[in-house]
């Protein structure tokens, strides 16, 4: 699903419920993705540099909530990409 957001690319995570999309397509650094999810989109993501200075184009997304919950975040987050 994260994969269908432009200019955003996501392996399958592996079991686990957090997946760490590259964002670099934005045109954004993840910092500024997730500030812009959250204050536009209402989505609260992590940037990737809080997990190491080496992830400025990555953000973490949790899946652990509902299916409808899931869908309607990613919609919100395509608007305004789009």
């Amino acid at each position: 699903l994260l994969n269908e957001l432009p200019g955003v690319e996501c392996s399958l995570p592996g079991g686990a419920f957090y997946a760490f999309p590259n964002v670099k397509g934005t045109g954004i650094s993840g910092k500024e993705f997730a500030k812009k999810c959250l204050h536009k989109a209402g989505v609260a993501i992590v940037p990737g540099t809080a997990f190491g200075s080496n992830a400025q184009d990555f953000v973490r997304f949790s899946f652990a909530a509902s299916r409808d919950n899931i869908s309607q975040a990613l919609e919100n987050i395509k608007k305004i990409l789009s």
